[in-house]
């Protein structure tokens, strides 16, 4: 055998071993820029902190982008393997925090004087707030409705700001990074609630049936 067909022969094997050993992840995601968004080559922020933990291991990541409403139908009926998008009502899936600086959760309104704060949700009973669209039976939605406030939906962030803006509704679903990100001109209109729903580093979150076949990358790139 000539030294040619030693060499094709050799990066046949070698090229048919890297394919047995990479694996494609699955990510859902909604457009939630600068998190994550079609706009961007990368996939947003997110996706880039992922890509970075995959860097040496043989698993990529492939964005599956949906609306918020199609992504919890999804998420709570589909094969899904990861997700960027909140998981609500199951259990079957571990969390991996891909950032340490952690994104404050909370929501927007016009302007007004003094801090923009509650203690409970019930305080802002009576007004309407804009969410993101997600099934009619999420608990983060029954919040809402359990405080006396009424709910509206919208299909991205940028929307609930144009609703705000409008006076569509009282209050917005709204997160610190992107509000910090809005043009000046929005943000000088607008408040963002010094009170937290909730915090939360960017956060990966891997479906039980999917934890073995990404064992590896998981507990070397993706765990901290």
């Amino acid at each position: 055998m000539n030294l040619l067909k030693r060499i094709i022969i050799f990066s046949c094997l070698f090229s048919y071993h890297l394919a047995a050993e990479t694996f494609s992840l699955e990510v859902v995601a909604v457009e939630y820029p600068p998190f994550t968004t079609l706009n961007n080559k990368s996939g947003g922020i997110a996706f880039e902190l992922l890509e970075s933990r995959l860097a040496n291991s043989h698993v990529t990541a492939s964005p599956l982008f949906l609306p918020p409403a199609r992504a919890a139908r999804y998420l709570s009926e589909g094969p899904w393997c990861a997700s960027f998008y909140p998981i609500r009502n199951t259990n079957d899936y571990k969390s991996f925090a891909l950032s340490q600086e952690k994104v404050k959760i909370g929501l927007v309104r016009l302007k007004q004087q003094g801090d923009f704060a509650w203690t409970a949700l019930e305080q802002l009973k009576g007004q309407t707030v804009a969410l993101l669209r997600t099934s009619d039976n999420s608990t983060f939605l029954q919040e809402f409705e359990n405080a006396g406030i009424e709910v509206a939906f919208a299909e991205s962030p940028q929307a609930i700001v144009m609703m705000v803006l409008l006076s569509r509704v009282d209050l917005g679903l709204a997160d610190s990074w992107s509000f910090e990100s809005l043009e000046a001109e929005n943000k000088a209109k607008l408040q963002f609630s010094t009170t937290s729903l909730f915090e939360t580093p960017i956060t990966l979150h891997v479906h039980d049936r999917c934890i073995t076949q990404y064992q590896k990358a998981a507990e070397t790139n993706l765990i901290n």
